[in-house]
């Protein structure tokens, strides 16, 4: 077994917390910089816009992210697929499934956001859009579902860039994205004074930018495991496909579907400036969780690898090693969410005293479920990697429909708004609960 050296990080390695944090954290930044789009957008549409405004982008932002959980999917699912071939060094096989799968996923996107266009009025009622912000969530969603294959591609093409152990690729990609997002708020929404149509047009620009190039580097790269084939029928792994990656499906889609039920629910208890504080918690929550579901996605080839290959010492070690990671990130980030609750709320309502309080209140409570949330995430994506994705399934159901949605139906009966508040936290304690009796009943049979 080779140990690991500053030049390469393969899946064969034998991982310590340097070599796992460094084949890991391409991916985790590649989320949290994915995740950063919808911060930058709110943050330019509040202060140049107006709260409003703000809140109707929270309202819509939901959508596109259900429909583009179909990456989640393909990505998951395919890359522990991709894992597995290259570990028995199949490097065709892995290409041919590879090049399938991205083809199955611009097909599938592409008919996706043409029904979200379709439907795009009547859902957006459906999710709680009055005649006041209707037009804002109009404006801002039609715009952003055009971009909808291109963020497909983006994330699918990083969860096949770490399975060919080339997660750096992606980050770079990405933090170009990233900053050409930023950029183009200022000038669209800053400068040119375009409103939320500037801000949606900056982020189908990005995304674009961050589906087409990784395209293009794995066209002309010689040295990545992967390359492009001839598309051919794979419908006998589609079935595979599916099933392991139907867990990061369910929690893609369950958690905007979550979102929803806040945004109804504020809006009976407080109306819309209900909906503009969640706004900001939603986008730290996309942030914070972006470290937990980068690291979960990044160390899944590995598990795959390893699991395929019999290595069980290794298995032991790297669960171990990701197990404590997650669970002391997550006081890590609960510490930095004190630090920067405060702060973060005046950057959106630092002229609105009451939406102020109003928001530093709920992320009090909010924040506290980033202590406990990362091992459910982290669980859920091993279990794919296994190829145990009726445990995978589980997990996320539980932790991003069931126990949440329960939670934020039944709380605020008894602690009114404070209850939304707390639904989080709530949700992911139960999940927590399962989760660590799923690992330790699993334990012997998985040899983790």
């Amino acid at each position: 077994m080779r140990r690991l050296t500053t030049r390469s990080i393969k899946l064969s390695d034998h991982f310590t917390y340097g070599g796992l944090f460094r084949f890991v954290f391409p991916t985790i930044l590649m989320m949290l910089f994915t995740s950063m789009y919808g911060v930058v957008d709110g943050l330019y549409i509040n202060n140049y816009v107006g709260k409003h405004a703000f809140a109707g982008v929270t309202l819509i932002t939901p959508l596109p992210l259900l429909i583009g959980a179909v990456a989640y999917m393909i990505g998951g699912g395919g890359s522990a697929l991709i894992a597995q071939e290259l570990a028995r060094g199949n490097k065709k096989t892995a290409s041919r499934y590879f090049t399938s799968l991205t083809f199955v996923a611009i097909l599938g996107s592409i008919l996706l956001a043409v029904l979200g266009e379709i439907f795009l009025e009547p859902l957006a009622k459906i999710m709680g859009a009055d005649e006041e912000i209707l037009p804002v969530c109009l404006e801002y969603g039609r715009i952003l579902i055009f971009s909808i294959p291109f963020y497909v591609l983006q994330n699918v093409f990083q969860s096949f860039l770490t399975a060919a152990e080339r997660p750096k690729i992606g980050l770079a990609i990405n933090l170009f994205s990233a900053a050409v997002n930023l950029f183009l708020d200022f000038i669209f929404v800053g400068v040119l004074d375009m409103g939320v149509t500037g801000a949606a047009q900056a982020t189908v620009v990005s995304q674009v930018i961050g589906g087409v190039l990784p395209f293009f580097y794995i066209a002309i790269s010689k040295t990545v495991a992967l390359h492009f084939t001839r598309p051919e029928w794979i419908g006998n792994i589609m079935g595979q496909v599916f099933a392991n990656g139907v867990s990061e499906f369910i929690s893609e889609i369950f958690h905007p579907l979550a979102s929803v039920m806040y945004n109804y629910k504020l809006m009976q208890l407080v109306g819309l400036n209900g909906v503009a504080a969640y706004g900001v918690l939603m986008n730290v929550g996309f942030l914070f969780g972006a470290v937990f579901l980068g690291f979960a996605v990044g160390s899944a080839p590995i598990f795959s690898y390893q699991y395929e290959k019999k290595d069980y010492e290794e298995l032991h070690k790297t669960f171990k090693l990701s197990a404590i990671f997650v669970v002391v990130m997550g006081f890590i980030l609960y510490g930095i969410a004190l630090c920067i609750e405060g702060p973060f709320a005046g950057l959106f309502f630092g002229n609105d005293e009451a939406l102020l309080h109003m928001t530093e209140e709920g992320f009090a409570l909010h924040s506290k479920s980033y202590m406990v949330m990362g091992l459910a995430v982290f669980a859920s994506a091993f279990f794919t990697a296994i190829h145990d994705s009726r445990l995978s399934f589980l997990i996320s159901f539980l932790r991003t429909l069931l126990f949440e949605v329960l939670a934020i139906l039944i709380l605020p009966l008894f602690f009114d708004l404070n209850g939304v508040w707390a639904a989080s936290l709530t949700s992911e304690l139960l999940t927590l609960v399962v989760t660590i009796a799923l690992l330790s009943h699993y334990r012997k049979k998985y040899r983790y």
